[in-house]
């Protein structure tokens, strides 16, 4: 396949690669670079996370492209932990870039090797929440948080789902359960207000005996 050596380059930079690069090396580096910590949770909406992991996807892409000629690119090669990557970063790449039918399909791919992957259940359940199917949404999240219920992700997505339908009261259930194990994340903070503003009977107690629940929840006096 013909290729621009700029655009061949650039593609070798970007995954820290050399001229001489095996197609193994290729996809070993860019597993490397998108498995790192700052990727193992939701990225949408951090718009340099997105960036970056579209940067890694297109220069992978672009490897691939100029190896397939010359060497297998059959994924039934590579162990299925690494397949079930391969197929959630399409997904990413796809709903990161609006295509939700393209993500769904590969996170579906990605999920039916692994049943119990926490981020391919958070992201199959936000893409149904972007179609407005909360229900079929919920059983995602609640998978996730079922597998890991240390996962704020998992918490804070539960009760976004809850919150867009409508459903207030299980919505501030589930933000609490984020807030306890990432008190300082804002979006809590904000969906928090958005339910007070709706509901604020929902942040008292009967009687004076304690604080309302909205001050304790931003740990005011």
């Amino acid at each position: 396949m013909i290729m621009d050596d700029e655009l061949l380059k650039a593609a070798l930079v970007a995954l820290g690669l050399r001229e001489d690069a095996s197609l193994a090396d290729i996809r070993a580096s860019y597993l490397a670079k998108t498995t790192q910590g700052r990727f193992q949770a939701v990225i949408l909406g951090d718009e340099h996370l997105e960036r970056d992991f579209n940067r890694y996807y297109k220069s992978y892409i672009t490897l691939l492209k100029y190896y397939s000629q010359s060497e297998s690119t059959d994924l039934n090669f590579y162990p299925q932990d690494q397949i079930v990557k391969f197929h959630f970063n399409q997904g990413l790449y796809f709903i990161i870039n609006r295509d939700y039918m393209k993500a769904m399909e590969k996170f579906q791919e990605a999920h039916r090797l692994d049943k119990k992957d926490v981020l391919v259940l958070l992201y199959m359940g936000i893409l149904l929440m972007k179609l407005k199917n909360y229900y079929a949404a919920e059983k995602y999240f609640l998978e996730a948080v079922d597998i890991d219920p240390q996962s704020d992700d998992g918490w804070f997505y539960l009760g976004e789902n809850y919150l867009k339908a409508g459903e207030l009261k299980k919505a501030l259930a589930m933000f609490e359960s984020a807030k306890r194990l990432n008190p300082s994340r804002r979006e809590i903070a904000f969906r928090l207000r958005e339910i007070m503003d709706k509901m604020p009977q929902l942040f008292h107690h009967e009687g004076e005996k304690q604080p309302s629940l909205l001050k304790r929840i931003f740990n005011k006096d």
